[in-house]
């Protein structure tokens, strides 16, 4: 018990931290964008207006939680080692795993509660606008917080590597390319000199955020059923297991200076 509440204590006081850097701000302009947009929208047809404001407020739930998965998780471990505010923390009794994980527990956080007030300001927006609430909106919304804290874990193991810009322009490489992981399964037509060993390599080291991606299925009302969610769940849960494996064991073996 006493390595989880070191693990806890680790995730709560970076919840503050990123509290402290506005960093939740990002839910104004948000509910601002979700107003304007259903006013504006107004004039639209019923079925077409509420198709948009699905597509819109999932987009901006993404696009807004992976820039502070990002930019923030590149500096959970890069700025407490700049600071030098890491040492006398590593010289109590917190393992480095544990300092790690708690990193990561208290981003991962912050940004269900990002997504938590987007989802309520976009079902808000539905409402306001004369539009049934739809609870299919959910499968996309937590689709989007698997793929946010998986990126968290891609960030966390650039950053124990290398500096803080080039963790950024990696995580950024990354995650640019896992949006695009479906493209991989056709280089082997495109480029048929490509081992297949490489290619099939590839493909499962890049985050597949585009399996995760369901927002299509449910702007137009396609269900997306309990198993096809475990099966995504399942999915995220290994890869975010294996990159913060990785990032543990290179972590532990680092020499701060």
């Amino acid at each position: 018990m006493g390595g989880l509440t070191r693990v806890l204590a680790v995730a709560s006081n970076t919840f503050r931290e990123t509290v402290r850097e506005r960093v939740l701000y990002n839910l104004v302009f948000f509910a601002i964008l979700m107003t304007l947009s259903g006013l504006l929208l107004g004039q639209l047809s019923i079925r077409q207006d509420e198709k948009i404001i699905k597509d819109l407020g999932l987009a901006a739930m993404d696009g807004f939680g992976t820039l502070i998965a990002i930019f923030v998780g590149v500096g959970l471990v890069s700025k407490e080692i700049d600071r030098r505010s890491l040492f006398p923390l590593l010289a109590k009794p917190v393992r480095r795993s544990e300092f790690l994980l708690g990193k990561f527990a208290g981003l991962a956080f912050t940004l269900l509660v990002n997504v938590a007030v987007m989802a309520g300001g976009l079902y808000a927006t539905l409402v306001l606008t004369g539009r049934r609430p739809d609870a299919g909106v959910l499968a996309a919304v937590y689709t989007i917080f698997l793929g946010l804290c998986m990126t968290v874990a891609v960030a966390l193991l650039f950053s124990v590597f290398t500096s803080a810009a080039l963790a950024t322009v990696c995580t950024v490489s990354l995650v640019v390319a896992g949006r695009y992981a479906d493209v991989l399964q056709h280089v082997r037509e495109a480029a048929p000199g490509a081992p297949a060993w490489l290619v099939q390599a590839v493909y499962y080291a890049v985050p597949n955020f585009h399996l995760l991606d369901v927002k299509d299925h449910v702007v137009y009302g396609d269900p997306v059923g309990a198993r096809a969610l475990a099966a995504l769940t399942a999915y995220a849960v290994v890869y975010m297991a294996v990159v913060l494996g990785i990032a543990l064991f290179a972590f532990e073996r680092r020499e701060f200076t």
